[in-house]
């Protein structure tokens, strides 16, 4: 079974859709390496096609699917912990990624995407007091990373969470572009405060992670969780305030990666765009060699070597805004040496090219 095959009736699957020819070994291998078997379940249950999944496929999914919720229950519960002591010493943090998809949605507690930790945003000057509450409220220290170029300072948890709090002190991404202006709401529950992005921004952070941070935009592949959580973010009740993506991404190979990712989400997750925003012949060029790099992982290599060349203008002038804004943020157009050995360490566990 081809991968672009295994992709195609998994993105089927994901829509809840019943199909007999379906392989479901090549789906769920494919699932799981992406993080969203959870969703299958979840899908099927909307569509009302639960009975027509294989019984062993309906077992696993479902076992997954009811693990899944009370990890994030677990996970949630933390989340108000931390946000709490970070409030009790007069820090306000902003929620990233699936914390703050999920506080977007409206809390809802039938929330089946797969999280890998909590990530909180705080001000870099604010980040030695906030690993200092979260350890006075019990949180243990299992990693710190030094410098003002780490967006990581800190990752925290105790014995009994299911997962690790991220620290951050910027959002991912190349510095001033992550940290561009952009609409924040600060949202109340049960008694604690956190600051969340608008939903464009939110897909911004996402580009910025999975396309430049991760380098998902030369090495190709697809991120299909965070596909699923731009789909989530243009179907929500807030809306998406597509001028103001297009703000954030003013630079050219900055808009062209937003772009690309959309097409993406459309196709694969049915996510909402502007049609001129998933119709620019360049980003459905970039989308293709993507997929190309998925689908050909032998491919990916000389394949990110014509992407390159191909952008080979907007990088370079790319590189010259982040090197300008490196100057104005931290006084070095090049990255330093903690920021460099930071980002081996997030990179080490990262699939190779052509992933999902």
């Amino acid at each position: 079974m081809s991968r672009l095959k295994a992709l195609t009736d998994l993105a089927a699957a994901l829509r809840g859709a019943e199909d007999p020819r379906t392989d479901w070994m090549g789906v769920i291998a494919l699932a799981n390496q992406a993080l969203v078997t959870p969703a299958i379940h979840a899908a099927a249950l909307r569509a009302g096609t639960v009975e027509a999944l294989p019984p062993d496929v309906r077992t696993f999914t479902s076992e997954v699917f009811a693990r899944n919720r009370e990890r994030n229950r677990r996970l949630f519960g933390q989340l108000h912990e931390a946000v709490g002591a970070l409030n009790a010493v007069g820090i306000e943090p902003t929620l990233l990624k699936g914390a703050a998809l999920w506080v977007t949605l409206g809390r809802p507690i039938a929330f089946d995407r797969m999280l890998n930790d909590l990530d909180l945003l705080v001000r870099p000057s604010e980040a030695q007091a906030a690993i200092a509450a979260l350890r006075e409220a019990g949180f243990h220290l299992a990693a710190s990373y030094a410098g003002p170029e780490v967006h990581v300072v800190a990752e925290l948890g105790r014995p009994s969470d299911v997962g690790y709090i991220d620290l951050h002190q910027r959002p991912p991404g190349p510095p001033g572009l992550a940290e561009r202006p952009s609409r924040h709401q600060t949202h109340t529950w049960d008694g604690v405060r956190a600051r969340v992005p608008d939903p464009a921004a939110q897909i911004f952070y996402l580009v910025l992670h999975d396309q430049f941070h991760e380098g998902g935009y030369w090495r190709g592949g697809v991120a299909l969780r965070h596909l699923l959580d731009i789909a989530m973010l243009t179907g929500g009740p807030a809306g998406v305030d597509w001028t103001g993506l297009r703000r954030l991404a003013s630079r050219p190979l900055i808009a062209t990666a937003v772009e690309a990712q959309l097409i993406a989400a459309h196709r694969f997750t049915g996510a909402e765009a502007p049609p001129p925003m998933l119709r620019r012949p360049w980003a459905r060029l970039q989308h293709a060699r993507q997929l190309a790099q998925f689908a050909r992982p032998k491919l990916a290599g000389p394949l990110a070597g014509l992407g390159l060349i191909s952008e080979a203008g907007a990088l370079i002038s790319h590189r010259r805004a982040d090197a300008a804004d490196r100057r104005r943020m931290f006084g070095t157009g090049r990255r330093s040496m903690s920021d460099r050995l930071s980002r081996l360490r997030e990179l080490r566990g990262a699939a190779a090219p052509g992933r999902i």
